[in-house]
């Protein structure tokens, strides 16, 4: 079975399974039901973004990288967006530069 719809979107809509037509469709149809059946309470769709970002970079992932799956124009604009999520205790820290550069 092909998901992917003559017009090469993925996301199809499950009761005719054609494309979406919408945001709204979306959110009536199968946004608010699934946040409802995870017990989350409503957000919007686009929040989802900003938390997908903050867990990257809780888990520590470069910035850069979070700022390029962003689709941010710059890192700056990453950094002062989700800095508060950045760890800041690794017991790692500060070791790279030792174990790149030391002397044997």
């Amino acid at each position: 079975m092909s998901y992917l719809h003559i017009s090469g979107r993925i996301f199809l809509n499950p009761r005719n399974g054609e494309p979406w037509t919408g945001d709204q469709a979306i959110r009536k149809t199968m946004w608010a039901y699934a946040l409802k059946r995870a017990s989350v309470r409503y957000r919007r769709p686009y929040q989802t973004r900003h938390t997908y970002a903050s867990m990257m970079v809780s888990a520590g992932e470069p910035l850069a990288w979070v700022s390029k799956q962003m689709g941010h124009t710059s890192v700056v604009t990453t950094a002062r967006i989700y800095s508060s999520w950045i760890p800041t205790t690794k017991s790692e820290a500060g070791m790279l530069a030792t174990q790149k550069f030391a002397m044997t």
